[in-house]
Order: structure tokens, then sequence, then C-alpha cells
């Protein structure tokens, strides 16, 4: 029986879908459901079949999305293509697949961030490109409107805190 079918998924499964079938299979047969006993080690047994399924079915996942060296940079622009198109999940995804993370990888990981609002994560992203490449006028312009926009929710959370405050007195 090979991986996928311990985990009874498709070969062309997403790692989600991988995450999701280990997730039920691991409530169904973890050890600690079971009395101690014949039942248990067999659980145990089965558990540990499982979990090396689900490294091995999501390194498979994992390499499959993996770019190529040669073919880093057309992934880059397909990156900045997905998130043009508003696709911020499938560019994501596409980056995390990459093994090296070069300044244009860190500035499209800070604007999709930045799209998804998690803004104190994209700041983080956004420096690292600018620090990589000091020179590019795109990362800084883009580590400048994120600490702006920062500042700018902080200020704004804190008001709505005070206001909350001031209206219950």
């Amino acid at each position: 029986m090979n991986e996928y079918e311990v985990l009874n998924v498709p070969v062309t499964a997403t790692p989600e879908e991988i995450r999701a079938a280990y997730r039920n299979l691991a409530r169904r047969w973890h050890p600690d459901r079971f009395m101690a006993g014949p039942e248990r080690d067999w659980a145990n047994e089965k558990m540990a079949a499982i979990n090396a399924a689900y490294r091995a079915c999501l390194n498979g996942a994992r390499q499959d999305v993996k770019p190529s060296p040669d073919g880093e940079r057309e992934a880059l622009i397909r990156v900045q293509a997905l998130i043009d198109d508003g696709k911020y999940q499938s560019a994501r995804k596409l980056l995390m697949g990459f093994d090296t993370r070069c300044a244009e990888w860190n500035y499209l990981f800070g604007a999709i961030l930045m799209k998804l609002r998690e803004t104190e994560k994209a700041l983080i992203y956004l420096s690292v490109a600018a620090h990589q490449a000091p020179d590019c006028v795109k990362y800084a312009r883009a580590l400048k409107e994120a600490q702006q926009l920062n500042a700018t929710r902080r200020l704004n959370g804190l008001f709505a805190r005070r206001a909350r405050v001031g209206g219950r007195t």
C-alpha cells in the first residue's frame, strides 16, 4: 500500500487535502483513544504508518510546487501576475515552493501579506527585501507605505479603544 492509499487521497491531492485527511485519520486512530493492551499497540503501529504516509505525501506535494532554479525568475513573474489578478493564496503557495528567498521573493511575499491585511508580518518581509537590495526604489517605497499604513492602523485601534473605554465611564 503506498502513502496516498494509506491517507486515502489521490496522488494529485493538494497539501490542504493531505492535511485534512491526516487530521481525520489521526482523530480516529490516535493511541490515546484506546485502552492499554493489544488494541493500543495496534493503534500505535497504525498511527506510525499514518505519520510516515503524511510526511511522504506532504513532501511529494511540496516538490510538485517547487520551481526549478532556472525557472525561478519566470515563477516570480507568475507570482506577480497572480497578485495582480487578486489570487493571493495561489501566489503565496507558489512562493512557498521556492528554495531561495531573494529580495524579490521577500518583496512579493510582503505584498501578498499587505493585500491580506497582515501589515505587521508584511513589514518584516518588506524590510528584508529593502535590506537585501538597498538601491531598489520599489522595495523602499513598498516598505515606507507599509510602515505608514501600519502606523495608521495602530492609531485607529488606539482611538477605538479609548472611545470604548471613555464611553463606559
